[in-house]
């Protein structure tokens, strides 16, 4: 059995897969394998605008779905824009915490993300995904100045 671990985004193609007897360098088998998926089910989404070289500081409250404790864990697809504060919320059941979001644009360029934010269990199971739409744009002086 032959396991492949593809980077979410990686393809824009069909992948193209060469099996070659190590001993007789002979080709073996050549299948061209291609794949389709879905994101993730977006449960929330915000905007954010933010000049290329800032850094902002936004906060976003998150309730604890279930009448149980529980550990969620936040990650996101842009670890190099988006910082947590906490990384970690411990909530009792159906109690409410505000979650800190940290926009860091000192090493972006300008443009538009869709960065996602993933709610994970203590299985590192997804049970939320936040979209945030982040436009960073370039910040203009006008004439006369500084």
């Amino acid at each position: 059995m032959m396991q492949f671990i593809i980077a979410s985004g990686s393809l824009s193609a069909p992948l193209k897969v060469h099996i070659v007897d190590v001993e007789s360098r002979e080709l073996v088998y050549a299948p061209i394998v291609a794949a389709e998926g879905l994101g993730p089910l977006v449960t929330r989404t915000f905007e954010m605008e933010i000049p290329v070289g800032a850094v902002a500081n936004k906060k976003i409250s998150y309730t604890n779905p279930y009448p149980a404790f529980c550990t969620f864990t936040m990650r996101c697809n842009q670890p190099w824009l988006l910082q947590f504060t906490p990384t970690r919320l411990q909530l009792p059941g159906g109690a409410t915490r505000p979650l800190g979001l940290t926009f860091d644009t000192r090493v972006a360029t300008t443009g538009i993300l869709d960065v996602l934010v993933f709610v994970n269990d203590e299985e590192e199971r997804t049970e939320q995904c936040f979209k945030i739409w982040t436009r960073i744009y370039r910040w203009w002086i006008g004439v006369g100045q500084q």
